[in-house]
């Protein structure tokens, strides 16, 4: 048989909440029951992040159709709706906490849309399967700061992160899908394994773990245009 080369396209999904609206950034429970129930009926494979980074690193192969799930901010929505969805299918996720909001602290109105985890909410999150990961001490836009506090925010928050939890904390999410250089350098050096990024990027071949792509999902589209962001079809 001969050789055919396939180019490497996994789809990293992000969302922000799982809530009774249906809104940019919310997904309602039924569209996100729904979006689960079709990855398994199309036979997708859903990765922890630290799967992935075996894959990309080479520690394992890639298996047929993968998709990793990933939520970012901290927001009461998934511990209540994504948790209990993802657990009936056996479906792992990562949640990127913003570490000022779990004690409610440096909240801006734009974000005021739904209700955040505290730290016990984010133990249960973690308790139910879910990788904890970082999304910055305050989700500041980090190309804005200054290098000192670039590096602060991104190596403080797994401290307090890992404090809080007990737990190591190794995966990253740039705030506002925007990394800089002096972050990702920040990341690697202090011993994440991974960072997210934006984009409306598939992980592609040369994808380097410290600026992963992802994808989002819009909580206004329907079923079909969830399809489309997974499989890249027009």
């Amino acid at each position: 048989m001969p050789f055919t080369w396939r180019a490497r396209r996994i789809p990293i999904l992000y969302y922000h909440e799982v809530g009774s609206e249906r809104a940019k950034h919310v997904v309602h429970p039924d569209d996100f029951a729904a979006q689960l129930a079709w990855l398994a009926d199309a036979g997708y494979r859903p990765l922890s992040i630290d799967a992935l980074c075996d894959v990309l690193s080479g520690a394992t192969p890639e298996p047929p159709r993968p998709v990793v799930l990933t939520f970012d901010d901290g927001r009461a929505g998934v511990l209540r709706h994504a948790a209990p969805a993802l657990a009936r299918h056996g479906f792992p996720a990562t949640m990127y906490a913003v570490t000022d909001w779990l004690e409610g602290r440096g909240i801006a109105d734009v974000e005021r849309y739904s209700e955040f985890l505290g730290w016990s909410e984010l133990a249960d999150l973690r308790a139910a399967g879910f990788t904890i990961g970082s999304h910055t001490l305050s989700h500041r836009t980090l190309k804005k700061l200054a290098p000192a506090e670039q590096e602060r925010e991104v190596v403080e928050s797994r401290a307090r992160l890992e404090q809080g939890l007990g737990a190591p904390v190794l995966h990253f999410s740039f705030p506002k899908g925007r990394s800089t250089r002096i972050a990702r350098r920040a990341a690697r050096r202090s011993g994440y394994r991974s960072a997210v990024a934006t984009g409306q990027r598939y992980v592609g071949r040369f994808a380097r773990l410290h600026d992963l792509g992802r994808l989002r999902v819009d909580g206004r589209e329907p079923l079909a245009a969830f399809q489309r962001t997974v499989t890249g079809a027009a």
